[in-house]
């Protein structure tokens, strides 16, 4: 009887020792560590992603920093960490607008005629202003001007002269590669702009009427910029003339 309990009582020690040597190597979870910086770069992409989407759908006032976070998968005191308030958020939601990845300029090929190149800088004014995001931004900044005026004034004039300087140094080229006079280019860039977008801009952003230009369109506003600013022999050589031709002086 004693020896069949000291058996027993091996066994037992024996599955308590097995036991205690597989809990021993188990391996531990690991904590979960810190995230790479990619991983930072890649989740406050996705925030504001989600707050220009919630901001330009519902406005300002209606969204909060709670729904931003859900959308986003985050906890708010995260949003309150890396960028402030719900002001805070909002002004760089702005910000990048201005500051985003920008549309390539319009840059003269040595195939381009007068015509052909400012073709091409039309589309690239229409591109820039009326991308769906580009929209949706613009008219929350309009919206939203009574309330932060002073910041939307410098937003405002810091786009438009980013895309005043691309149209300009487009007439530089031209008058690089001989297919335009020297002159004011600034002027020049200012007066096709204008004559290119029209009313649309306003139409567009207020919502009245958002249909996009037809090609035709374009072509006769190019033809008209040309005739009414350039002498004759600019005129006359406008579609035949190309970059790759030096002017004869």
């Amino acid at each position: 009887m004693g020896l069949e309990t000291n058996m027993i009582d091996r066994a037992k020690m024996s599955t308590s020792q097995r036991a205690l040597t597989a809990k021993a190597k188990k391996p531990k979870p690991k904590k979960a560590g810190r995230p790479t910086a990619a991983e930072l770069e890649r989740r406050k992409a996705l925030v504001m992603t989600v707050a220009t989407d919630l901001f330009v759908s519902h406005g300002y006032a209606a969204t909060s920093l709670v729904d931003i976070a859900r959308g986003a998968g985050v906890a708010t005191r995260t949003l309150y960490q890396h960028f402030g308030d719900k002001e805070a958020m909002f002004r760089e939601v702005i910000f990048a607008r201005d500051t985003g990845v920008a549309l390539p300029r319009p840059d003269i090929e040595p195939d381009d005629t007068l015509f052909s190149a400012l073709i091409r800088a039309s589309r690239y004014t229409y591109d820039v202003s009326f991308q769906q995001r580009s929209v949706g931004l613009m008219r929350l900044m309009i919206a939203e001007s009574n309330r932060f005026p002073e910041f939307m004034r410098k937003i405002a004039n810091s786009i438009f002269a980013r895309f005043r300087r691309n149209i300009e140094d487009v007439f530089r080229q031209l008058a690089a590669t001989g297919l335009i006079p020297s002159g004011d280019h600034s002027r020049s860039a200012e007066l096709f702009s204008d004559l290119v977008l029209g009313s649309q801009p306003i139409m567009t952003y207020t919502n009245w009427d958002s249909s996009p230009p037809t090609a035709e369109d374009l072509e006769e506003r190019v033809d008209l910029f040309i005739r009414g600013r350039f002498d004759d022999e600019t005129v006359r050589h406008a579609r035949t003339r190309k970059a790759g031709v030096t002017k004869a002086v």
